[in-house]
Order: structure tokens, then C-alpha cells, then sequence
């Protein structure tokens, strides 16, 4: 599997180089077009193209096309081409089994991205030492080079590279015996490679899901990973594909017991192996088939294919293949009685497992994993920090767009509001003179009415006063001489009680004359002369009047007060005519614009509240209410009384220049 990823990254790296114009996917038609190119960098790339269409199995032609590209590159002083030289080479060098030569090119590549500030290609070339790594058996070294190059990637927004890390995580993770962590990065690869469409990627990710199953037990879900890889293998006519497919399939058939099935898969992945030069699929294959005849076994067999393996990773410096193999050559001379040959291959393994796959070292790698995962976040959390920034850049410059554009709409709008504002102006002025004309014209009216009223309470006032009260006062005079002239009378019962009587009747047509024309309405004001009102009459009669005056109380125009003085006076004799009541209450408020005026009784109330609303004197009521800029509401409950609410709007009406009363 390691021959596709590397494969893999290949064909992408290649992808990203531009190609001449006249470039076509047939090889002759390739080969003519690089002959006629001048010798500049297009045909550096050219021929680098060129090689990696004749990989895998024509290597000595790919070599000589690597060969001329990096002369060629040298003589340019194309740096570029010098590094992609070595990242193309590598598949050649790892047929070969020079790991750590190829890994000292490629280290040289990224030196030489960096300086020329190609992050993309750095992230290839850091992955490529990820691979190297890997391939030696340094996991922890391995898995650094690919959390790096993933960063690398991720800042340059390259999904092709990153996408290629999560299948190099995925199978170093399956290495150190993390499957759930290899099987996770193989889904994210998986689900990659299906949103870009890239069936190479797809293929390693159902390898390592597959593996990473299969060293977890799950054989169902291993066999059915690596049957999707075999259709695609056979579909896309991928041989590499194809071995590692079946050879895979092979060892879940071995753990299933299904040792017949196994043996005949294994020789058909050894049929096609024939065409295959690769090492690393021969080790897998050679150490997969081993194991199989071993179950089944046949040892001898066995130790033959397993001497191949570890002949293989010993010469291609294959440490994970290698460890595999002492482990099961031990495994093997067991069975056969081979007791202290198998003790050597055991502590072979032991060592070698140690050093390769420890506590230690997948400590290491998950230590290395979880720097990434927070650098990854911090990173993540500046670039949407950076992104609001830039939205909100974005945002001031549109709203100052528009606030030009508004501005520009309001000053041609301006010019029609100023006139239509200037009419609606006119209109309300024109509706406020008719509104006062009309609260003139029935304050003038109620005002001639109030007029005539007072005058001819004014002349009763008189009359009574002065007349009857006089008429009044000398027959007491005449009936006080009678008294003193004759004696017996003094102590006549019903004399006396006839002058008391008359005292009586005196005194109340004095109140009569006086509630007529309330002189001490203009001394004292509207809340004085309604509160001496209440007084008198709670004197007088068996009904208790509470009168209460709540705010500043100011003076208003003369026939204002009077007309409220006898819409309360009124409705203070309704109560002693038809209440009943023993107790009521009076409640004057003024607050800004508003004056209130409450009375309230505790007598039988109204049985009837239609009647109540249809009778004169409630209209007489509301009518001198309303005249006077004011409201009336009336409550009425049977058995409990009566309240009759009074609400004026007095900013209509002319204060007197006086101080406030309280």
C-alpha cells in the first residue's frame, strides 16, 4: 500500500506543475512535444510528466526523464526544478530501497521551498519525509512530518495535500495499534476524496478503513472495505490496487479460518505480483502467505516465504515488515520443535518492536497529534477572528456606501417633506383655529348662560336675603319683645319652640342665599368654597361629607370654578334628595393638564342604569360637562352606592395670575 501513496503523491505533484499547452495524455504524443520545446522550465516539467507516466514498470525510462529534467534545472539554475527533481525520484530510490538517501533529497527540496516561498510544494516535499520516515520505521518522525505538512497545507488552504495526510495518519496510527484513530483519519480521507472526486485517495482511505477493521477484530467490516477496493482496482485497471486488495483479503479470509479461500486468494495476488517489481508489496504479500500456510500447517512452506520477507526488509531497510516476520518465524519454529531458533527470532522481534512500535513511541505521536489539534484550533479560532474583521471591513464600507447613497435620497426628499410639512403646518394651524373658534363659541355660550343664571340667582339671592330673611328677623324681633313683655310666655314650651323654629328658618334661607351666590367661591377658590359647602351641609343634616383636595390646586377664569362649583353642588344635592346615604365623598385633583373631580356615596344606587342614562338631569349633567372641555362617567351599583367620575383638559383654560392655593 505504500507503493499507492506514494504513487499518489506523485501523480499530484505533477498535476500542479504547468505543462506545455501541446500536452497530451499519450506518451508519444508527449515525448514530440518535449523535443520541440525550447529548453527553458516548461520542459523541465515536461519531462517530469513525461517520467511519471512511464511509473511504475518502466523505471529505467522514468530515471533517464528525471535525469534530464534536473540537468536541465541545474544549467536554468532552476531552483524549483531541482527540488521537484527530488520528490520525483523518490519512487524510484524507495523501489530501490534507499530510504535515507531519498530522505536526505527530499529535506533538501523543502529547504529550497521554503526560500522560494511555495508553500504548497513545501507541504509535499514535508510529507514526503513523512513517508521516508515511515517507510524506516520512525512513526514518531513519520507523524510529526505529516501533522506539519497538514498545517502547511491548511494555511494554504490545500485540500489535495491535507487530504493525502489524513491516509499517511491513518496508517501510522494503524501501525501503533491505534485503530480507532486510524480508522477515523481513513473516513476523513474517504469523505475527501468523494467531495473532490479523487479515486486514488479514495482507494488508500478503503485500505487503511479496511486495515484499520481488521487489526481491530471486525472482519465483516474489513472484507467488505477491501472488496470496494478490489472493484475499483479492477474497474480502473490499478494492478498495485488489485495486489493490495487481495492480499488484505487473503489475511481476512486466514482469520476467518477460511484457510482453502486464503491459500487460493494468495496465489492469485502472487500471480500478479510476477509483474510487479515493488518490494514492499512482495514483503506483504510474501508475509501474508506465510502466515496462511502456517495456519494450515504447512511449515516448511512457510518458512520459506517468511526467510523471503525478512531477506526483503533487511535489504530494504523495512523495520516494521521486519518485526512482523521475527514474530511469526518464531511462531512458526515453535510448531516445528524448533525451540531455541524460535527463542532467537522472539527476542528478535521483542527488541526491534520496542524501539519501533513502544509505549514510548506512540506516546510520542500522540502527544505530537494533540499539539496539532491545538495549534489547529488557535489557528482556526485567528482565522475567523481575521474573517470577522474583514466581514466587518467589508460591512462598514457597504453601510458607507449606502449612507452616501441615503444621504443623496434624503436631499431630494428633503425638499418635498419641507413642503408637504409646510401644508401639514397650515392645516393643523387651520384645524386649531376652528377647534378654538368652536371652544370659544361654547365657552361664550356657556359663559352667556352661566351669566344669566348668576344673575337671576343673584336677584333670589337678594330677595331672599333681604326680603324674606328681613321679614324674618323682625317677626323674631316682634316674638322676642312678646317674650320679655310677657312673662308667662317665657315659660311657655311652645313658644319657645316656635322662635327656635324660626331660628331655624332663618338660618337656612341665609344658606339658601348664600349657596345661590357663593361669595366665598372668589375668596377662597374652587377647592375652599366646595370644601365649605361639604361642611355646611354635614352640619346641617344627618349626611357626612368628606371633601379632599390632592396637588396644587390653582385658580382658573371665574365662570370655570363656578361651573364646576355647580356641577358638584348638584350632584351633592342628588345625593340628599335620592341616595339615602349617610356618608359621601368628595375628591379634587389636579395634575398638569388634568383636573379630576370624584363624589362618591354609599347610598342605594340606581336599579335601573338605562332609565339612570336616559334621564334629563344625567343629560344636563354630561352636556355642562362637555362644554366645559371635559368628561363624565357614572357608576351606579343597587345597594352600594354611586360614583360619578369628572375629568377636565384644562390647558385650554386661562389661569388667573394668582398663587397656588393648597
Amino acid at each position: 500500500m505504500w507503493r499507492i501513496l506514494v504513487l499518489i503523491c506523485c501523480i499530484v505533484l505533477c498535476s500542479r506543475q504547468p505543462l506545455s499547452a501541446a500536452y497530451t495524455p499519450q506518451l508519444d504524443s508527449l515525448s514530440r512535444v518535449i523535443h520541440e520545446q525550447a529548453a527553458d522550465s516548461n520542459r523541465v516539467q515536461s519531462l517530469y510528466a513525461y517520467g511519471c507516466m512511464l511509473l511504475p514498470y518502466s523505471m529505467k525510462e522514468a530515471e533517464a526523464a528525471f535525469r534530464q529534467g534536473l540537468q536541465l534545472s541545474r544549467q536554468l539554475s532552476y531552483h524549483k526544478g531541482v527540488a521537484d527533481f527530488a520528490c520525483y525520484y523518490m519512487y524510484i530510490q524507495d523501489m530501490r530501497g534507499e530510504y535515507a538517501m531519498s530522505l536526505y533529497m527530499v529535506k533538501q527540496a523543502v529547504l529550497i521551498y521554503a526560500a522560494l516561498k511555495d508553500t504548497v510544494n513545501q507541504a509535499i516535499a514535508i510529507s514526503y519525509c513523512g513517508q521516508e520516515y515511515q517507510q524506516m520505521a520512525n512513526f514518531q518522525a513519520a507523524a510529526s512530518a505529516y501533522l506539519e505538512a497538514m498545517k502547511l497545507a491548511e494555511t494554504a488552504r490545500d485540500s489535495v495535500t491535507a487530504g493525502m495526510m489524513l491516509n499517511n495518519l491513518a496508517a501510522v496510527f494503524n501501525t501503533l495499534g491505534d485503530y480507532r484513530k486510524g480508522f477515523i483519519y481513513a473516513s476523513q480521507a474517504y469523505q475527501q476524496g468523494i467531495q473532490l472526486k479523487r479515486k486514488l485517495r479514495i482507494s488508500a482511505a478503503l485500505l487503511n478503513m479496511g486495515q484499520s477493521k481488521l487489526l481491530e477484530g471486525n472482519y465483516d467490516a474489513a472484507s467488505d472495505y477491501f472488496n470496494q477496493a478490489l472493484l475499483m482496482g479492477r474497474r480502473n485497471g490499478d494492478s498495485l490496487l488489485v495486489l493490495n486488495a487481495l492480499t488484505n483479503q487473503a489475511r481476512v479470509l486466514s482469520e476467518l479460518s477460511q484457510h482453502t479461500l486464503a491459500l487460493q486468494t494468495y496465489k492469485k495476488a502472487l500471480l500478479i505480483a510476477q509483474d510487479d517489481p515493488g518490494p514492499e508489496n512482495l514483503m506483504l504479500l510474501y508475509m501474508g502467505y506465510a502466515q496462511a500456510l502456517h495456519k494450515t500447517g504447512d511449515y516448511t512452506l512457510s518458512d520459506q516465504y517468511l526467510q523471503k520477507t525478512i531477506q526483503l526488509a533487511k535489504t530494504y531497510h523495512s523495520g516494521d515488515e521486519l518485526r512482523r516476520a521475527y514474530l511469526t518465524a518464531s511462531d512458526n519454529m515453535a510448531a516445528q520443535h524448533r525451540y531455541e531458533a524460535a527463542f532467537r527470532m522472539r527476542k528478535a522481534y521483542e527488541a526491534l518492536n520496542d524501539s519501533l512500535v513502544g509505549r514510548n513511541t506512540r506516546s510520542n505521536v500522540q502527544q505530537l497529534e494533540t499539539q496539532y489539534l491545538t495549534e489547529k484550533k488557535d489557528r482556526d479560532l485567528a482565522e475567523k477572528k481575521l474573517l470577522l474583521a474583514k466581514k466587518d471591513l467589508e460591512l462598514q464600507r457597504k453601510n458607507i456606501w449606502i449612507g452616501v447613497f441615503l444621504c443623496g435620497v434624503l436631499l431630494l426628499l428633503a425638499g418635498c417633506i419641507f413642503i408637504w410639512q409646510r401644508l401639514q403646518h397650515r392645516h393643523h394651524l387651520q384645524q386649531q383655529r376652528l377647534q378654538r373658534m368652536e371652544i370659544e363659541k361654547t365657552m361664550q355660550v356657556l359663559e352667556a348662560m352661566m351669566q344669566g343664571e348668576e344673575k337671576e340667582r343673584t336677584r333670589l339671592s337678594k330677595d331672599l336675603h333681604d326680603g324674606v330673611g328681613g321679614m324674618l328677623s323682625a317677626v323674631k324681633m316682634h316674638f322676642w319683645a312678646l317674650k320679655y313683655e310677657r312673662s308667662y310666655l317665657q315659660q311657655d314650651k311652645g313658644f319657645n319652640h316656635a322662635l327656635n323654629m324660626l331660628d331655624d328658618a332663618i338660618g337656612e334661607v341665609r344658606k339658601t342665599a348664600h349657596n345661590l351666590m357663593p361669595e366665598i367661591l372668589a375668596r377662597m377658590g374652587l377647592a375652599g368654597a366646595l370644601e365649605f359647602f361639604c361642611n355646611n351641609v354635614s352640619h346641617s343634616r344627618e349626611l357626612q361629607i368628606s371633601c379632599y383636595t390632592f396637588g396644587t390646586m390653582q385658580r382658573f377664569k371665574g365662570n370655570f370654578e363656578l361651573s364646576i362649583y355647580r356641577l358638584v353642588q348638584e350632584l351633592i344635592n342628588n345625593i340628599i334628595k335620592h341616595a339615602k346615604a349617610t356618608e359621601a365623598l368628595v375628591q379634587i385633583t389636579q395634575h398638569e393638564e388634568l383636573l379630576t373631580i370624584t363624589v362618591e356615596d354609599n347610598g342605594i344606587g340606581f336599579e335601573n342604569v338605562a332609565r339612570m342614562n336616559n334621564g334629563m338631569g344625567l343629560k344636563n349633567l354630561e352636556s355642562r360637562t362637555a362644554a366645559l372641555n371635559g368628561h363624565l362617567t357614572l357608576t351606579a351599583t343597587p345597594g352600594c352606592g354611586t360614583t360619578v367620575y369628572m375629568e377636565f383638559n384644562i390647558a385650554i383654560m386661562q389661569l388667573m395670575e394668582l398663587q397656588p392655593t393648597f
